[in-house]
């Protein structure tokens, strides 16, 4: 219900009232409005005055009338074309969380949604963009696949600068393009979620990192910066790094590796909350407990954080507020509005149960 202001005229306040309705959504095209009387009565208005607010907004094409039936919504959503999102997953993880934000921000603005993935696959990449821009769409969100590896698509990304489709990459970013993006400031994650550990006593610290993908690699090189601003250099075999396609089988055997040594490491870095399920495993499996016997720091903070008995330590992942920042970005590039806008993240640990101090 809006607020009566003595500043506007009683009938203005209603009228924009109810386009707003509209507009959000809350009002479809089609859909009856509640009778004059209804109107008065709910914002303790005179006839008069509702008469007067519908009728411009009859003049005006927001509503029709109908003898005998009512007043009914003539605004209709004007769809302004495609926009789509080309991420590495979609279903699972912390995905449907950026999708669903992406898609409440474009849905609102009356644009189209194009949702597709590549799996992390380079090849899978170039036949979805390829697809997209026959499709010509407005704009695209992507999410660059294996993005530490080479950019072989680069040709397709070009293409559509050609095409004067705007782009924006999400979670990592090819440089050569120099495209707009969204980003966390990975490198900085890893180093606190490292320096955390170094804190409360841990030195023999093993890290688990994703190789092909810069997230990974920049979340290892903050690793590597904590452990050497406390003068400890990590023992090769107590850094582990694995590719997309050994994502179900290195994280837990990996674990299993440096928990034989003597001595073992005291805690355990992961690239992600994902990982550090596998690792959580691989530790009940050795008859270890956490954080009773070894501590285990995650990434993203998601939902698999705080779904098992051991409530994970990790590091925060904006998730549905970075695809309505995302969305919010695209469209503004669509519109002209902007060229290239570009955000960074800062990383913020969450504390809870999986790790203890020594």
């Amino acid at each position: 219900m809006f607020e009566q202001n003595d500043s506007m005229p009683k009938y203005h306040q209603l009228k924009e009232y109810l386009k707003e309705l509209m507009l959000n959504g809350k009002i479809t095209f089609g859909e009856q409005l509640p009778s004059e009387n209804a109107l008065a009565s709910q914002f303790n208005l005179s006839r008069h005055t509702v008469r007067q607010a519908l009728g411009d907004l009859e003049n005006e094409g927001w509503i029709y009338r109908e003898q005998g039936r009512g007043t009914f919504c003539a605004f209709r959503e004007r769809k302004k074309g495609s926009i789509a999102v080309l991420t590495t997953y979609i279903s699972d993880y912390i995905f449907p969380n950026i999708i669903k934000g992406i898609e409440e921000v474009l849905s609102a603005a009356g644009y189209t949604l194009i949702l597709m993935n590549t799996n992390n696959n380079k090849e899978k990449e170039a036949q979805c963009i390829k697809s997209l821009i026959e499709k010509d769409i407005s704009g695209l969100i992507v999410e660059p696949t294996k993005s530490a590896r080479e950019n072989v698509n680069s040709d397709y990304f070009v293409e559509l600068e050609k095409r004067q489709v705007p782009y924006l990459m999400l979670h990592a970013l090819y440089p050569e393009l120099d495209p707009a993006y969204i980003i966390m400031d990975d490198e900085k994650g890893g180093y606190l979620a490292t320096k955390y550990l170094l804190q409360i006593g841990h030195r023999r610290i093993a890290g688990i990192f994703k190789s092909d993908d810069l997230q990974g690699v920049k979340r290892q090189a903050g690793f590597m910066a904590a452990m050497d601003e406390y003068g400890l250099k990590s023992e090769s075999l107590l850094l582990g790094n694995y590719e997309t396609e050994q994502l179900f089988s290195y994280p837990y055997q990996f674990t299993c590796s440096v928990l034989n040594k003597t001595p073992r490491p005291t805690a355990i870095v992961c690239y992600n909350d994902q990982i550090a399920m596998q690792v959580l495993q691989a530790i009940r499996d050795k008859g270890l407990k956490v954080p009773e016997d070894i501590s285990v720091v995650g990434y993203d903070d998601s939902n698999l954080a705080t779904a098992s008995e051991v409530k994970l330590t990790s590091i925060k992942h904006p998730k549905a507020e970075m695809g309505r920042q995302a969305a919010r970005f695209i469209i503004d590039m669509v519109e002209r509005r902007v060229e290239k806008p570009k955000l960074v993240y800062t990383p913020e640990l969450v504390v809870r149960s999986s790790c203890r101090s020594i």
